[in-house]
């Protein structure tokens, strides 16, 4: 199997240095915030990015066997506005499909606010089996790979309808033990929040708030390879 990626609402690549961690590599990624853009082009230089998804033309993407990425959460969270996936933040998962539908990869990886099991997930589930997908999914928190906060979030599999169980209870999520999967770190790193002559902090904060935490996509990255052979 190939291992190449493209990345949706690429943040500051959290998902992307996770799966590259396990053994992916990225061909493209999309972003529009302009300060992760930044990072995104100081740690993938080579990569070739896109801004707005709402322009992309996915004919001027190339082929990938896994498209990710986590779509805004912002009517969905507890916290936000509740408007679910007809809001103008959350609703930006219309483009995630949009792109699915077009490249049909081998395999979707799809993360948000756990919330989503109430306010969405239905949607995505029927819009991915309108394309002919099957999909599976569960809660995942950074703090079962070690950090030192909780940090729940749900992360959705999805693959062609029939083209990857060898077993009906086998799951890609089978196996994860919590605590025990990884030893925990104990300070997380430090973000700036005060330093003399540091622009634009309060953007480092809350894109490091927003960032899915590489181990997670890490060990998701292995599983997928792994069911896959």
């Amino acid at each position: 199997m190939g291992r190449n990626f493209g990345s949706l609402f690429s943040g500051v690549g959290g998902i992307d240095l996770g799966l590259e961690r396990a053994g992916w590599s990225c061909a493209w990624q999309v972003e529009n915030d302009p300060y992760c853009n930044k990072v995104l082009a100081k740690h993938w230089p080579s990569v070739r990015r896109y801004g707005d998804i709402k322009e992309l033309d996915t004919r001027d993407l190339e082929s990938v066997d896994l498209v990710c990425g986590g779509f805004p959460c912002q009517d969905i969270a507890r916290v936000g506005r509740r408007a679910g996936l007809g809001g103008a933040k959350s609703g930006l998962w219309s483009e995630f499909y949009r792109v699915v539908r077009d490249l049909e990869p081998r395999w979707v990886l799809v993360e948000n606010s756990t919330s989503l099991t109430k306010q969405g997930l239905g949607e995505i589930l029927a819009d991915l089996s309108e394309i002919g997908y099957d999909a599976e999914w569960d809660c995942l928190p950074a703090q079962a790979f070690g950090a030192p906060h909780i940090r729940d979030r749900i992360y959705l599999l999805a693959y062609p309808r029939g083209g990857r169980r060898s077993s009906p209870d086998e799951t890609v999520f089978a196996g994860w033990t919590g605590s025990q999967l990884h030893g925990g770190w104990t300070l997380e790193p430090g973000v700036g929040r005060v330093a003399d002559g540091v622009p634009a902090r309060m953007d480092r904060v809350r894109c490091l708030g927003n960032a899915v935490v590489p181990r997670v996509a890490e060990w998701l990255g292995q599983r997928i390879m792994e069911m896959a052979a």
